[in-house]
């Protein structure tokens, strides 16, 4: 199984593979998808109040050599969990069978869920004692999964930190990394903080603005997730044109010529100029929102698959693109680009390349 925090830098390749990196094989980049993969959850209030209702969505592909249009996708999502002891997610765990709602989640609607934050989220929690300036605050966890299979309850293990939900092939076998993929986000809520998701507008490829219709955003990419991409780019088309690219033999290494690319993020739109009122009012003076953009392929590299966007202190990163290597098989890839902040917003873009 591969856990991950979308909302977080972490991301776990079974339970210890970031302590084995510098001993044992070569892996892939985190940015180079080969496998059943969640990009992002996407909170429509990342910072919510008590009371109000939280809308996900998740950004996920099955690249995978396996994947193609029989490979059936099970994505499901867990009941919230409010305020756990000692704001720990595993002890979440602590009652695994509210987690059989997961598997049998709405197979219409997967990649979104819903729920409300209870009124007193804030309030029924103690309030710091160590004379800190730290704000009352309530969390909220709800944990997901991706499943080339079958979703099944596991048995307890006596491991209190244990994921409680497992995937099965049609032979009852429990599945893998590569085939199961689950994790976490998290939603704080702090009476009137409010926190807004990045905003992208479009997106940029060799320098140029991609045409309506050559890129997507957002709700619009939910419908492309899964294998590879299904429409095809006429590269006759002079609008489609700049997004052919030769294949490169050197497989997506430095040494390939470098496309540059961006998504398009207004710097001055008020949802991209947030402060951190949170980390403000602890530190007494004005402190603005880390922000960053992961870059994924399911083809190809990068020269740089996480660009900083903003910094807390110096402000705006205009260069905040980086450069596409194309891989040695041709045919149709695709590029996506996750926004982040640090307090649990994101938001993301895709694009499609053809390869000849």
């Amino acid at each position: 199984m591969r856990i991950v925090i979308p909302g977080g830098l972490l991301r776990w390749v079974g339970i210890f593979s970031l302590f084995l990196l510098g001993c044992g094989p070569d892996f892939d980049p985190p940015s180079e998808l080969h496998s059943l993969r969640i990009l992002a959850v996407q909170k429509d209030v990342p910072y919510a109040q008590p009371g109000e209702t939280v809308n996900l969505q998740m950004l996920w592909q099955d690249a995978s050599p396996l994947a193609g249009p029989d490979r059936p996708i099970s994505i499901t999502w867990s009941p919230p969990c409010f305020d756990p002891p000692g704001d720990l997610y595993y002890a979440c765990f602590s009652d695994p069978g509210a987690f059989g709602g997961m598997i049998n989640s709405d197979p219409n609607n997967p990649e979104h869920n819903s729920f409300q934050v209870p009124t007193d989220i804030i309030s029924r929690r103690p309030p710091p004692t160590d004379g800190s300036n730290n704000p009352a605050y309530g969390l909220t966890y709800v944990f997901f999964a991706a499943c080339a299979g079958q979703l099944t309850l596991l048995p307890s293990s006596g491991d209190s930190a244990a994921f409680p939900i497992g995937c099965k092939d049609a032979d009852g076998k429990l599945l893998g990394a590569d085939d199961f993929v689950a994790g976490y986000t998290s939603i704080y809520s702090f009476e009137g903080f409010s926190n807004h998701n990045p905003v992208i507008k479009g997106f940029e490829f060799r320098g140029q603005p991609v045409a309506d219709g050559g890129f997507c955003l957002g709700d619009d990419c939910l419908p492309l997730d899964g294998s590879a991409p299904a429409v095809d780019i006429d590269c006759d088309d002079p609008e489609q044109s700049a997004r052919c690219v030769p294949s490169c033999s050197d497989d997506g290494d430095s040494s390939c010529t470098g496309y540059g690319f961006r998504p398009t993020i207004d710097k001055n739109d008020p949802a991209n100029q947030d402060q951190d009122d949170v980390s403000a009012q602890l530190l007494g003076r004005e402190v603005g929102e880390q922000m960053w953009i992961n870059y994924y392929t399911d083809a190809g590299g990068f020269k740089s698959p996480v660009r900083l966007l903003n910094d807390a202190t110096s402000g705006w990163n205009d260069d905040y693109g980086t450069e596409f290597y194309a891989p040695k098989k041709t045919g149709l890839l695709r590029i996506w680009a996750v926004a982040h902040d640090n307090r649990g917003g994101s938001a993301w873009s895709g694009i499609t390349l053809k390869v000849q």
